[in-house]
């Protein structure tokens, strides 16, 4: 992690052929698909945010464990030079990771709160985004102990890549080698998985389902009285988007209105549910492309959980 730079298992959709006899001849019947679950707005259907991406990752839980792990490294490693580091978050985020990509509100209590959720939200639908990783503020005067711009600090040798890199070290050990530069160059293999994840949502957002179940979700805001292309739209509205005080101030009467209408479309049109299928279709469409990358880096996330737990396990420094 590099701090001081600071977004169902379901089978995908498939069609099956049926065949018929007409006199005595063999005639395919038009391919009939699957129908799609229902995946509604409500909190619970939170246990239904998954994809086929995430059997290969680390759970919310085990993120933190290796997250909090990289922190206790950065702090000892900065305390050798005199400085101090943050602690890091002592609970997962209680928000499902794809709850964006899915479109799914299931968590805001729009009528309560509108678009911006309970306090904290954003915050906290990030952190589970990024898989528990959490902004961390590195001083400017830090960065040559953090990022090893310079090579001794007071007198001390900076470790190579400065205590980021040592942190990300102590975490790969044994790990197995992965080239990910087969599927993408510019991606570490520690974040292969979610890169897989962000290519298979952009191949959905190009399917015909995907741009059909948006256009009825539109249709639905019309016949509401509310005009937006997509969702995005409709949430991203200047007139409550840039709030100052976010969640903390009381969404308005309009918001309110069309949060709740906007909800109910999406019920209606089984947004989320449709999306999940196409982008899981995708995710496992990658998956055979790609598996035997795929379960490297799912050997090398393992692999850190095992390193973190080993280290939480050491004795602190000071």
């Amino acid at each position: 992690m590099r701090a001081s730079r600071t977004r169902s298992l379901v089978t995908g959709l498939v069609l099956s052929a049926a065949l018929g006899a007409v006199g005595c001849e063999a005639t395919s019947a038009p391919p009939r698909p699957v129908p799609v679950p229902r995946l509604g707005q409500s909190p619970g259907g939170a246990a239904e945010l998954v994809l086929p991406l995430d059997g290969y990752e680390l759970t919310p839980a085990e993120n933190l464990t290796v997250h909090q792990a990289n922190i206790r490294l950065l702090r000892d490693c900065m305390a050798d030079f005199g400085l101090t580091f943050p602690e890091s978050a002592g609970r997962p985020s209680r928000y499902p990771r794809h709850a964006t990509l899915l479109y799914w509100l299931g968590a805001q209590d729009v009528q309560k709160y509108g678009y911006g959720g309970p306090p904290g939200f954003a915050e906290e639908m990030a952190a589970a985004a990024r898989r528990e990783a959490r902004p961390i503020a590195v001083p400017e005067s830090q960065l040559p102990v953090f990022s090893g711009t310079s090579s001794r600090v007071s007198g001390r040798a900076v470790p190579s890549e400065g205590c980021d890199g040592q942190a990300r070290r102590r975490l790969h050990e044994r790990a197995p080698s992965v080239d990910f530069s087969t599927v993408d160059p510019t991606v570490v293999p520690e974040r292969g998985i979610q890169a897989l994840e962000s290519r298979a949502a952009d191949q959905a957002r190009t399917d015909d389902r995907y741009r059909s179940v948006i256009a009825s979700w539109s249709g639905c805001m019309q016949r509401s009285g509310h005009r937006y292309a997509d969702p995005d739209q409709a949430q991203g509205d200047p007139r409550w988007a840039s709030r100052p005080d976010g969640a903390s101030a009381a969404p308005s009467a309009p918001e309110v209105a069309v949060a709740l209408a906007d909800r109910g479309c999406r019920d209606e049109v089984n947004l989320s549910g449709v999306l999940r299928s196409v982008i899981a279709e995708r995710e496992e469409q990658l998956i055979q492309r790609h598996r035997t990358v795929v379960q490297q880096v799912s050997t090398l996330l393992r692999t850190n959980l095992h390193n973190a737990a080993r280290i939480l396990d050491e004795p602190t420094v000071g």
